[in-house]
């Protein structure tokens, strides 16, 4: 009669600690997991507000001359900012503050009333204020249009906004390379994706391009290295194809998203 040799206490505890292992990357997975999620959900809600908002300036007819302080054989770029009296170029008139908050702002989040019957209260503000949306304009000479870009942003403090001068620019193809002068705003850097540079050329009229921030260039080994962005132009807009070191560099915080509408009639 064949004897059967049972398991040994010595290999359960193997297997519990294999298991264990097993357990523990499971487990590691799912907050990494849930993170993904809610950034996906929050890049889904930013780029759903742009194209909502690249609407608005549509239908809204922002291109009207009752909306601007620009008239249409003007081609200088208009910066349309409701919260902040930071001020880069010109800026939108005629149209109360208030106004421009309801219009340029995601409505992400409802407010309820907890002590009554809990139903949101339509009378307030339905939005933290964590999305919103501003757009620049640039009037197309002789052609009675205006170029827009519109972009989306998240936690944004428009009095962080900061203009940069005297910032060096090395064209490319497509873009180029900006040096700042100093490390100062480097952090504001880090956080927000687009800049708008500017420049006057030779004929002293003023030049503009939103740009894209494609890599950050820093070496923490050497603190006194200026630092530098790579940048790549969007739609509206050029870029010098010449060095120049006379740049003046635009940075709002916390812009996530650019979208270019098509050309919008002057009515």
């Amino acid at each position: 009669m064949l004897q059967q040799r049972g398991i040994s206490l010595l290999e359960v505890l193997a297997a519990i600690f294999v298991v264990g292992i097993g357990l523990l990357g499971v487990l590691a997975v799912i907050p990494f997991g849930a993170f993904q999620v809610s950034k996906a959900q929050h890049a889904e809600y930013a780029s759903n507000m742009l194209a909502n908002a690249a609407e608005e300036v549509v239908i809204r007819n922002m291109g009207e001359e009752s909306w601007n302080t620009v008239a249409p054989d003007d081609s200088k770029f208009v910066w349309c900012e409701p919260y902040s009296i930071f001020d880069p170029l010109t800026h939108i008139r005629h149209v109360p503050v208030e106004e421009w908050k309801e219009i340029m702002r995601g409505q992400e989040d409802l407010v309820y009333d907890l002590d009554d019957d809990k139903r949101p209260d339509l009378s307030v503000a339905q939005s933290s204020g964590k999305y919103t949306w501003f757009f620049t304009y640039l009037p197309k000479v002789n052609e009675d249009t205006v170029a827009v870009d519109v972009l989306a942003c998240y936690n944004r403090v428009p009095s962080d906004d900061v203009q940069v001068s005297d910032v060096e620019f090395i064209p490319s193809w497509g873009g180029g390379r900006l040096t700042f002068p100093d490390a100062t705003h480097l952090a504001l850097l880090t956080q927000t994706k687009y800049v708008f540079v500017t420049w006057m050329d030779d004929a002293a009229e003023l030049n503009g391009a939103w740009c894209k921030i494609v890599f950050l260039v820093k070496d923490e080994r050497s603190p006194s290295r200026k630092p530098e962005i790579l940048v790549r132009r969007v739609e509206t807009g050029s870029l010098p194809d010449v060095s120049r070191s006379d740049m003046h560099v635009y940075i709002p915080s916390g812009v996530l998203y650019h979208k270019q509408v098509e050309a919008v009639p002057i009515r």
